[in-house]
């Protein structure tokens, strides 16, 4: 009887526990998750947000600030030697928005931009205008992406 007693209370503690640790967890990831969504949202200045909405940006988007986008995929080489620069360049211009965009995960968005070789770098003008730049030609090393940049501030 006793033993029972004594195992029926463990059980009872580590169930009440169990809950605890579940709710802490629970409220945690979406304390997470909210935070993660005002990063994507607002962007973080100096760094490069990964598009997570497919629907954020249009050509006709209204951006309040330059913003660069970065058409890419995970298997393209070209892509991955922009990337860096890519990284770097949001960090030496924290006033300008720098989205990396997977044209794999974001059809919709590279659709609508009329991505039709990866990278394609977008440049969106708070006066409307955008500029296109296919390929990374124009945009390497990163002097010449930094020049490219300061051109359009």
């Amino acid at each position: 009887m006793k033993k029972t007693f004594i195992m029926a209370a463990v059980a009872a503690l580590m169930v009440a526990c169990g809950g605890n640790a579940d709710t802490r967890k629970a409220e945690q990831d979406a304390a997470a998750q909210d935070a993660a969504a005002t990063e994507t949202a607002i962007g973080m200045e100096g760094s490069v947000e990964d598009l997570t909405d497919d629907n954020a940006f249009r050509p006709d988007t209204k951006v309040d600030r330059l913003t660069v986008l970065d058409f890419n995929a995970t298997w393209c080489g070209p892509c991955r030697q922009l990337t860096p620069v890519f990284e770097q360049a949001a960090k030496a211009f924290p006033q300008v928005r720098f989205v990396s965009i997977d044209v794999d995960r974001n059809g919709a968005t590279a659709q609508a931009f009329a991505v039709e070789a990866v990278p394609t770098v977008v440049i969106l003008k708070p006066d409307g205008t955008a500029e296109r730049y296919v390929g990374t030609e124009d945009l390497l090393p990163y002097d010449a992406f930094a020049a490219l940049l300061k051109t359009n501030l």
